[in-house]
């Protein structure tokens, strides 16, 4: 189940200075809370939908609510993607993350709100490599929920493919093309 190509090949870096407001919604296979907080929509390029989301914005999500320390921009797909993109602006935690990549339904967008289901397997990319993580959950999740065989061999599959994708750093994975450059960060 290869990666699909890039929808808008040349893709502008987006502009930090406008935009206006969204709310991203998440949940879990079963409907329940995943995440949910607000964003600023940077543009909108057919299927791809880039947004940014700020330092200090609050979310509210299963593991309780917090504030957002560090800036954002996340990649959402209306074409029929099992996964969306979250660039870092800059390196975080001790060991450097620059992109995670959730592995998720497809996202839908209704001018307002982009919705998404997660489907706990993660994709990212530090400085030093990249890795799948939360193996543990995609196990229990899928035993407590019932996940569909269908449903755990694409995710299964697409996870398989992300992963030198995200290791060559082509669209969307090609981090420096989504974060504002140094003099707009």
């Amino acid at each position: 189940m290869p990666v699909m190509p890039d929808p808008v090949p040349h893709l502008p870096r987006p502009d930090f200075s406008s935009g206006r407001p969204v709310r991203i919604a998440s949940t879990k296979f079963d409907g329940s809370l995943h995440y949910e907080y607000d964003a600023v929509l940077l543009d909108q390029h057919g299927p791809v939908v880039r947004c940014w989301i700020r330092p200090g914005t609050r979310w509210v999500g299963y593991r309780g609510e917090g504030v957002l320390m560090y800036p954002f921009t996340m990649l959402f797909f209306t074409d029929g993607r099992w996964y969306n993109v979250m660039h870092q602006h800059q390196p975080t935690g001790a060991r450097g993350q620059l992109t995670y990549v959730n592995l998720g339904g497809p996202a839908t967008f209704d001018g307002e709100t982009i919705r998404w289901m997660d489907l706990d397997l993660d994709v990212l990319r530090y400085e030093h490599g990249v890795e799948v993580h939360d193996e543990d959950e995609f196990i229990e999740h899928g035993a407590r929920w019932a996940y569909p065989q269908d449903l755990v061999a694409r995710v299964r599959a697409t996870t398989a493919d992300l992963v030198g994708e995200v290791e060559g750093q082509t669209f969307p994975f090609d981090r420096d093309r989504h974060i504002p450059p140094p003099s707009q960060g």
